[in-house]
């Protein structure tokens, strides 16, 4: 299996594309398998057409990233913050619900009338991962789940809120951390590697190009023998 790795995409749909053709993948190819390691949407403005492509993609596996992961908070609240302007994700929400939809930060959304793109939008945050594994890698957004700087040593059957918290870690952190004990590489995005290229670190691969600012978008190819999908 040839697995095409990417990450933080953050709305820039004609990037990726762009950059998975030419690499060669192949969605009809059922010897290819898209992952991407979360944050697909806020921040561009092709978040739509982000959405729609992964939707295509039967062969794929997606790993939350921390901003779906509040992109759900407010599909499920309604309420805004001021980080979310600061992220783009009000965009986002313009986006998938219409200019109009927000009022002022002070204001709860209304979603009356948008059920339909309430629940496809929670049906596709809700088939993603908190991480995929094969024999050879761990695939996850920011890092595995930890606490006080050490890895959680049952990270696999970690809690919502800790898997949250290893989403939200950078890797020029994690990497620090001990007790990870598993001897397999991490590939993961969250934070912009240096000049947006892929970082090979000892025992992690960080892939997240900064693809906002360097409109790049970085694909690690990998061929895994052993992949159960």
């Amino acid at each position: 299996m040839k697995l095409f790795v990417v990450s933080d995409i953050h709305g820039y749909a004609c990037l990726l594309k762009d950059a998975l053709h030419e690499v060669g993948f192949d969605p009809k190819n059922a010897n290819h398998l898209l992952i991407c390691c979360g944050d697909l949407f806020d921040r561009g403005s092709e978040n739509m057409e982000v959405l729609k492509f992964f939707e295509r993609i039967e062969r794929k596996v997606m790993i939350k990233g921390n901003h779906e992961e509040r992109l759900y908070e407010i599909l499920d609240t309604g309420l805004l913050g001021q980080h979310d302007v600061i992220n783009g994700t009000i965009e986002t929400i313009h986006e998938f619900f219409g200019k109009h939809s927000v009022i002022n930060l002070l204001e709860p959304i209304d979603f009356s009338g948008r059920t339909g793109m309430i629940n496809r939008l929670s049906e596709f945050i809700g088939e993603m991962r908190n991480y995929y594994e094969t024999s050879n890698y761990v695939f996850v957004h920011g890092w595995l789940p930890n606490e006080y700087g050490t890895v959680i040593s049952d990270w696999r059957n970690a809690s919502e809120k800790q898997w949250s918290i290893g989403r939200w870690t950078w890797w020029t952190k994690g990497c620090e951390m001990s007790g990870n004990k598993e001897c397999k590489t991490i590939i993961c995005g969250h934070y912009p590697t240096p000049d947006s290229q892929i970082y090979n670190g000892d025992g992690f691969v960080a892939i997240d190009a900064g693809t906002d600012t360097s409109k790049r978008v970085n694909i690690l190819i990998i061929d895994e023998e052993d992949v159960k999908y």
